[in-house]
């Protein structure tokens, strides 16, 4: 009896998961290698079909954030690249594959997200913020 139920709830999952990423076309990758390039995962994501838009999102410094977001025209693309990539290694690293969240949802407001960019500037000590008093006269930061 236990060993059905299983059976059950991980369908129950599947089916779940196959409604989430029915219409879905956008794929985010988690645990991109920071030595890999936006032109390198053109190349091993466009070998599954052709893709709209591929995001690496930078941090401040100029580095990329060690995430990505791979869009592809049609949703059986998408799928065929989820499925075969899921366990693929990139520079040593397990690229993590999970269906991204549609735009509007769980999207962060832009006031909270200029109040974290601007907490995450401070304690780089990049952030231009404070009274000043332990500034030295005559320098500024610029972006």
């Amino acid at each position: 009896i236990q060993l059905s139920a299983k059976n059950l709830s991980s369908k129950a999952n599947a089916s779940a998961e196959s409604k989430s990423s029915s219409k879905n076309t956008k794929i985010m990758v988690r645990n991109v290698p920071f030595e890999a390039t936006r032109s390198e995962l053109l190349k091993l994501f466009g070998a599954f079909g052709q893709l709209k838009k591929v995001r690496l999102p930078k941090k401040i410094d100029g580095t990329h954030r060690g995430f990505a977001f791979c869009e592809f025209l049609t949703n059986k693309e998408a799928k065929n690249a989820m499925t075969t990539l899921s366990g693929t290694h990139l520079y040593g690293r397990h690229l993590v594959l999970e269906w991204a969240t549609p735009d509007g949802d769980d999207k962060m407001n832009v006031s909270e997200a200029r109040e974290k960019a601007k907490r995450d500037a401070m304690k780089a000590g990049i952030g231009g913020g404070g009274s000043g008093a332990d500034k030295k006269k005559g320098r500024h930061t610029k972006f």
